[in-house]
């Protein structure tokens, strides 16, 4: 059997929980211009994803109007072959 004592939760931790000082001397300042290279690169991918879906998908669109234009057709025609 298990001669381990159950777990009752997260080991206790110390009271002082501030942040190291010295983690401050590493903070740097970020470049003003990163936001819009963030904003940039996802606008780049979400464009490629875009190009993708459209290239994937625009084949089957093609192809169901072109049944739909053809099922029009010919449903015309026979409508104008009983009539005579």
């Amino acid at each position: 059997m298990n001669q381990d004592p159950p777990n009752q939760g997260p080991p206790p931790q110390d009271d002082d929980e501030r942040p190291i000082r010295g983690l401050a001397d590493l903070e740097t300042n970020v470049s003003p211009d990163l936001p819009a290279k963030v904003r940039r690169s996802i606008q780049r991918r979400t464009t490629a994803a875009q190009f993708a879906h459209f290239s994937w998908s625009f084949p089957g669109v093609i192809l169901m109007e072109f049944i739909t234009l053809l099922v029009h057709l010919f449903s015309v025609a026979d409508g104008r072959k009983g009539k005579s």
